[in-house]
């Protein structure tokens, strides 16, 4: 568990990373994964209004790894969050199970993290598993505590998604901590289709930074993208990859910092 004096720190030292490598254009993250990874296996939970097929970028990449997967698909927008996490999560975990592997990893995108948190308020993983959450709505979405109660919110998103709230008739207060090794992983754009006083900055488009924190999460890195384009970047797989493998995610040291930095300005200078 991450106390709050050691998750502000994260923060801060993400937003100097994200400002130090916003112009690079690819992941500088060491390879941490074995290609021998046939006793794991990783289930890949997707978001609102999406199914597996949007996983199959993260699914690709972690099975160049090794990693055994399992893409689930729920509708997520007939059903509330805790009958997606036991009828369409429980039986992907299962299937890990069915496979042998002795180590069963949850990668989630969204609201993906929300299914699996309900999961796990009752279920455990295989010692030595992880759980990487990508933008996660863990404090609930400002946009359901605005117009949660709204009947066209309540139409089009579903009601898991209006019950992404800590109001009384919302899920998050009702999650308790949970004991995995979670590691968050924040996306963030410098513009928002949303007033501010909607959706407060910094965010990726759906979800505030500060809401996608947890209390219990192990570890806490922001990237540059939006809330939905994020699943493609390569430094988020190369992330997903090295947290599974290791448990935590690669923090570039000062030095390297510094280094990449002055890079950056060198290509700039020669682009100007």
């Amino acid at each position: 568990m991450l106390d709050p004096l050691k998750a502000l720190t994260y923060f801060s030292l993400s937003i100097s990373a994200l400002v130090l490598s916003s112009c690079a254009s690819t992941s500088s993250i060491p390879a941490h994964a074995s290609l021998n990874n046939a006793n794991e296996c990783v289930v890949l939970v997707h978001g609102l209004w999406r199914s597996g097929f949007a996983m199959r970028s993260i699914d690709s990449h972690l099975s160049e790894q090794g990693f055994a997967t399992v893409r689930i698909d729920y509708p997520s927008t007939a059903h509330e969050i805790p009958v997606l996490a036991e009828n369409y999560l429980g039986p992907g975990v299962s299937s890990c199970s069915e496979q042998g592997a002795e180590k069963i990893h949850i990668v989630t995108h969204s609201m993906g993290a929300i299914v699996t948190r309900h999961y796990l308020q009752n279920n455990s993983l295989p010692q030595g598993s992880h759980v990487v959450m990508l933008s996660p709505p863990n404090q609930g979405s400002e946009l359901s505590d605005k117009f949660g109660d709204s009947w066209w919110y309540q139409w089009f998103v579903g009601p898991a998604g209006s019950s992404l709230t800590k109001k009384e008739n919302g899920i998050i207060e009702k999650l308790k901590p949970v004991d995995e090794s979670i590691g968050i992983i924040a996306a963030y754009r410098n513009w928002s289709l949303w007033p501010s006083s909607w959706l407060p900055t910094p965010n990726d488009g759906t979800v505030s930074v500060e809401s996608m924190a947890l209390e219990e999460m192990d570890d806490f890195i922001i990237v540059e993208d939006g809330h939905a384009m994020m699943r493609f970047n390569q430094e988020v797989l190369d992330q997903i990859s090295y947290y599974l493998s290791s448990g935590k995610f690669y923090h570039p040291s000062e030095e390297q910092q510094i280094t990449q930095a002055k890079q950056v300005n060198s290509n700039l200078k020669h682009a100007l």
